[in-house]
């Protein structure tokens, strides 16, 4: 599921994947390029490559993103294809203490446990995903900036003053863009987002109201209920048994 990589390496990507170099540097061929990979930067690829030379003591790792990774994350291999543009374009590692850290953690999970390995790898993946798109997000309006931010961490049920924070700028001026651009408030746009993926949700799988609750970020799934029903008038099962029918 992830893979350690060496000097003198051929290593195939059958989709799309993440390299990642923590320390050391190593070249690497694809297609007649060349690239040197230094220290603390990693890339999208899409292209089997080799790795051809490397310092004494490396430490860096391949993601493949497959088939079985995008397995109920069609969401994520939507964005791989967006992204494509920067295959081999290393970048900087953002935040590099947190990411290190997921890394040790997936090093130190027993193989036998896949589902808790899957788990930590979607969410380095996504944090990867999420940080080349932030390359281009600077010609983005703000409530474009806020709308994609919110998309990305629908998980964590985030309030306007945390998306503020996020997006370096003073919560009154987030207000204010917001209400600009749709006559709303950010909270308005926040809970637009949270009752839509809620939908889906519920229309598209067969989890339930709890675990639909703790994946919206909701710490208590009886809140999360009665946030659904003051928001749409049903309750999460009542909306499910009325339009999954139709659906």
């Amino acid at each position: 599921m992830y893979q350690k990589l060496e000097n003198n390496q051929e290593v195939l990507v059958n989709e799309f994947g993440f390299m990642l170099m923590l320390s050391g540097n190593i070249t690497v061929t694809t297609n007649s390029e060349t690239y040197l990979v230094k220290p603390k930067t990693f890339s999208f690829v899409s292209n089997n490559f080799n790795i051809i030379a490397a310092s004494p003591f490396i430490d860096a790792y391949f993601i493949p993103l497959d088939t079985p990774f995008f397995k109920n994350l069609p969401e994520i291999q939507t964005e791989c294809k967006n992204i494509n543009e920067f295959s081999f374009a290393f970048l900087n590692i953002m935040d590099f203490q947190h990411k290190k850290s997921i890394i040790d953690n997936i090093k130190a999970i027993p193989t036998s446990k896949i589902s808790l390995l899957k788990s930590y790898l979607h969410i380095l993946a996504n944090q990867l995903i999420n940080d080349i798109k932030n390359i281009t997000v600077s010609k983005l309006s703000v409530f474009e900036q806020f709308e994609n931010l919110i998309e990305t961490n629908i998980e964590n049920n985030f309030c306007a003053g945390t998306y503020a924070e996020m997006l370096n700028i003073p919560l009154k001026k987030l207000i204010k863009e917001v209400k600009v651009t749709t006559n709303k408030t950010p909270c308005n746009i926040i809970t637009e987002k949270v009752i839509e993926k809620a939908k889906t949700k519920l229309l598209e799988s067969n989890d339930t109201s709890q675990m639909i609750a703790y994946q919206l970020g909701f710490e208590d799934p009886y809140y999360f209920i009665k946030y659904f029903k003051k928001n749409t008038s049903f309750t999460p099962t009542q909306f499910r048994t009325k339009f999954k029918k139709v659906s």
